[in-house]
């Protein structure tokens, strides 16, 4: 038997405070990290009002980069377990770049592995990035940015956890899918 997962107004509240909280608590928190790890912080160098949309556009980029990363990451992990990744791109109400990941049924445990992938590896290579790196100020925002934009592979994983051992899950149009193990459906 299959259930869908939808978000409900409680969860949709939840999902928009956590949005809106994580990001500058964790621009905040990596600030801090920066500081306290790179001895005389450098100097941006860009000057005027060329320079203040210069700054912007970079970090744009580099949010955007960060975007494409994280979804190869989700497509390594899919091909890991076992599938092949189909690349999407929706423009609607904006610019969604997300893998398309209807046709791919996984066993709870895989799915977990192949929605956290991003949100650990790229989260824990960005904030070493912040500690150590050359240019470690400039990650300050893609770091934060991912983050936030990794609340739905968090939610979906906590949710997916949740459901016995040998569900099926699936992200599908809907919503989240389960499809109950053979052993709990009523004949």
């Amino acid at each position: 038997m299959v259930q869908l997962w939808e978000r409900s107004r409680a969860a949709e509240v939840m999902l928009g405070l956590t949005g809106l909280l994580a990001f500058p608590v964790t621009a905040l928190l990596l600030g801090w990290l920066y500081l306290s790890t790179h001895k005389s912080p450098g100097r941006i160098g860009f000057s005027g009002e060329v320079g203040i949309l210069l700054v912007v556009a970079i970090l744009l980029a580099a949010c955007a980069v960060t975007a494409i990363v994280h979804e190869a990451i989700h497509a390594l992990a899919m091909v890991l377990v076992g599938h092949r990744p189909r690349l999407h791109f929706e423009t609607t109400p904006y610019p969604l770049l997300s893998l398309d990941r209807t046709e791919a049924l996984y066993g709870r445990g895989r799915f977990v592995f192949v929605t956290l992938a991003p949100a650990v590896l790229l989260t824990a290579a960005l904030v070493v990035g912040v500690a150590a790196g050359p240019y470690a100020g400039w990650l300050i925002v893609p770091a934060a940015f991912h983050l936030t934009a990794s609340k739905m592979d968090i939610a979906y994983s906590l949710v997916a956890l949740r459901q016995p051992a040998g569900t099926q899950c699936r992200i599908g149009e809907g919503g989240l899918e389960f499809t109950e193990p053979v052993d709990y459906e009523v004949p």
